[in-house]
């Protein structure tokens, strides 16, 4: 569990992250001047008020153009109800910002580098440079503390050497000490691609402040930093207050006080406590070779990129801060790719996919914070949009809980015009259920408030107008247009809502008394899953998007054959060849189909290098294995974590599948901790003898029992019946599935 190099970090995807899910840094490793790009995860441009001020839709307009849109798809002209949804946009979310850069250099007697290594832990989240520089022996430590909220760095060196530091930042600095500064976010930052317009600084917004305390020990020989950061943020949606500069000061004091010893102790218990709880191994020593050698000729990188997929989720998302956003909690661009926000029509959802598959559930946390607030500002969008209960959320949202349709009234509807975002997200919370997870008394006003849009949204048929398919076109008289009538991915969001609303609300609910069933997807006569129920041609046969299987993966794949083949086509419809994290969707929804030829395929394409330019739809790898859409976005690392989950250990048919989807460039491994549905720890491991993929160990474990757990275990088409009481760890013969 280490990615290391043999030389210093040239340019940022080359550098290694550390985060404890408010406070992360890219660490470089130069010698002789280490440079640490340092975020914090509540440095956000704008305020509460950036939606009112920038989004501004008249209702009386709003309601004309969807009506009129309706009835120009109702008379068969979709272009003309594509440029009245354009009436229908507001502005745009907000940015999540880089804080700061971290400078350190050490001056011996010379310059010449040698025996340089740089590597990052994954078990311990620690990152270590060692060389000789002008024959001084160096070597460097660094940690994000997961206990005691601070970046640590020391410094050990084979003779005295003198060290110096310093602090920077993109953000305006309005202050300077001896030992920290003091910074102003801007109160808007437009997306870059919104070219014409410029960032706001003037106005009031989030203040931030980075400090440092340092100790020289062993007669000039170790040098120890501790850096703490703070910013007025005070919660999701809500005015800024407090003293940032004073937070930090604390935190990084009282960090300091405990000492070295102490911190890096602390450190290491939080972080492993979260991190050992899932493994997987395969078969073979991993070659040692640096870590960006392997991409591309290594199928052993598959096992380290599971585990990096964790120790990136543990560290860019954790209670009290904010979710993971396109690039987690790393971010070096102060107009990142598309805000660095929350896309929420399918990207922020894969960042929490294997939330509870890899036993990371905790980490949903700031998601369930996030919705929350969407659900209580959401409610003036419904109504004042759509005429409709409850609350909603379209494409993009922010720190401030952004809900309004983006665009200006001049982008494409088929990313712009998408009223099921905050549906979908909701998804996750009724999964967090089916695991045996807590927090009912928060999901149920959430859902509810979701589920009561729904029912104002569809028709009295049981279909959505104007409905889109996220960022997807069809051909209209030769033209591509986005606007048509019941999306299959509305439907299958609205359905999975309904069915969970229902099987959680309280007795005598109204909005559950009138929650009426929604079309299932059917395959069409050409064998393929439709876009929209009216099944128009296609625009973009191999487009990125799978959200009209959203259904079979993350839903509940069919056991109906005809489905299950329809999925397939489909699959093979959109061909291979992908985007980051749209490999990563294909690898876990041929992993339902129980296709492991297909997801070898779909493997070599993920642990293969990013391509040279960052641009196009050709994911990959960068040499710190951060997964390329391209650019750079994190859901790819995570989503593949959650399909590895799904290729090992499957429940969602009510029973444990295991090793259903093995690729065969896994011969032999073992997983330990995936969790099945209803909160089940599994191990599992297995060689490959003749041709056969053959279980040799199984384990289960519940993980919260209460009272009498029973579940079914398959395998190999051979099923047996186990009682999990309290939360004892029963082994099965592979053989026989009888508890030994």
């Amino acid at each position: 569990m280490f990615l290391w190099s043999p030389a210093p970090a040239q340019e940022w995807l080359e550098a290694y992250p550390l985060g404890n899910g408010r406070l992360g840094a890219m660490v470089h490793g130069t010698p002789g001047h280490e440079h640490l790009q340092l975020n914090d995860g509540t440095a956000w441009s704008g305020s509460p008020g950036s939606e009112g001020s920038n989004s501004r839709i008249d209702p009386d307009r709003a309601a004309a153009a969807l009506a009129a849109a309706r009835a120009a798809l109702d008379a068969g002209d979709p272009a003309s109800a594509d440029r009245r949804l354009r009436e229908v946009q507001g502005g745009w979310s907000q940015a999540y910002l880089p804080f700061a850069d971290l400078r350190v250099a050490v001056a011996t007697g010379g310059e010449q580098v040698e025996e340089y290594r740089r590597e990052l832990d994954l078990a311990t989240a620690t990152h270590r440079v060692t060389y000789r520089l002008g024959g001084a022996g160096l070597r460097w430590t660094t940690f994000v503390s997961h206990a005691d909220g601070v970046l640590v760095l020391a410094l050990d060196a084979d003779e005295p050497v003198d060290v110096t530091w310093s602090l920077s930042s993109p953000l305006h600095v309005t202050g300077r000490t001896d030992d920290g500064l003091a910074v102003r976010l801007p109160s808007d930052m437009p997306p870059p691609h919104e070219p014409d317009l410029e960032p706001v600084w003037d106005e009031p917004a989030l203040l931030g402040a980075v400090v440092v305390r340092t100790n020289v020990v062993e007669g000039g020989r170790r040098f120890e930093l501790v850096l703490a950061t703070a910013t007025t943020f005070a919660g999701i949606g809500c005015a800024p207050r407090g003293d940032a500069f004073r937070a930090a000061s604390e935190r990084a004091d009282r960090a300091l006080g405990l000492g070295l010893p102490a911190l890096t102790e602390r450190h290491e218990k939080a972080f492993a406590e979260k991190f050992s709880r899932t493994t997987l191994t395969l078969g073979g020593a991993a070659p040692d070779r640096p870590t960006a050698d392997r991409i591309g000729t290594d199928p052993q990188l598959a096992a380290l990129l599971f585990g990096y997929g964790r120790y990136l989720a543990i560290s860019s998302s954790a209670p009290g801060g904010l979710p993971s956003t396109l690039q987690g909690l790393w971010n070096d661009n102060m107009r990142p790719p598309w805000s660095s926000n929350y896309t929420i029509n399918v990207n922020t959802q894969m960042n929490y996919w294997a939330a509870e598959t890899a036993d990371l559930g905790e980490t949903l946390e700031p998601l369930i914070d996030l919705l929350e607030a969407l659900a209580d500002k959401g409610r003036a969008t419904a109504r004042t949009l759509y005429g409709a209960r409850g609350w909603v959320a379209h494409h993009n949202t922010d720190a401030w809980a952004f809900t309004a349709p983006v665009g200006r009234g001049h982008a494409d509807p088929s990313w712009s015009f998408w009223p099921m975002g905050g549906v979908w997200l909701t998804w996750l919370l009724h999964e967090r259920l089916r695991f045996g997870g807590a927090g009912l008394d928060r999901i149920v006003p959430i859902l509810r408030g979701a589920a009561a849009f729904c029912l104002d949204w569809l028709r009295d048929d049981g279909s959505t107008s104007p409905s889109t398919s996220p960022e997807n076109h069809y051909l209209a008289n030769g033209v591509p247009v986005a606007a048509g009538r019941s999306s299959t991915m509305d439907l299958t969001l609205i359905a999975r809502l309904f069915d969970a609303y229902a099987g959680i609300a309280p007795p005598g609910d109204p909005i559950a008394a009138e929650i009426r069933a929604v079309p299932a997807p059917e395959p069409s006569a050409d064998g393929l899953i439709p876009e929209w129920r009216d099944n128009p041609p296609q625009a973009e046969p191999g487009h990125r998007h799978l959200s009209h299987l959203t259904f079979a993966y993350p839903g509940d794949t069919p056991d109906d054959p005809a489905l299950r083949a329809a999925v397939s086509r489909s699959l093979d419809d959109r061909a291979d060849e992908s985007t980051g994290w749209s490999l990563a969707w294909k690898l876990a929804l041929r992993a339902r189909l129980r296709e492991p030829e297909a997801v070898s395929r779909l493997l070599d394409l993920v642990l293969r290098p990013a391509p040279a330019g960052r641009e196009g739809q050709r994911g990959g790898l960068y040499p710190n294995l951060f997964a390329a859409h391209p650019p750079f976005q994190i859901d790819g690392n995570l989503g593949y974590v959650a399909a590895v989950a799904e290729m090992l250990v499957q429940s969602h048919s009510g029973m444990i599948d295991l090793l259903p989807a093995v690729p065969g460039q896994w011969p032999s491994g073992r997983a330990t901790g995936l969790v099945a549905r209803p909160g089940v720890a599994v191990d599992v491991a297995w060689e490959t003898v003749d041709g056969r993929v053959t279980a040799t160990e199984i384990a289960l474990r519940a993980r919260r029992p209460a009272g009498r757990t029973t579940v079914t275990v398959r395998l190999d088409g051979r099923r047996a019946e186990v009682d999990l009481s309290d939360g004892r760890r029963v082994v099965l013969d592979p053989r026989s599935l009888e508890i030994r």
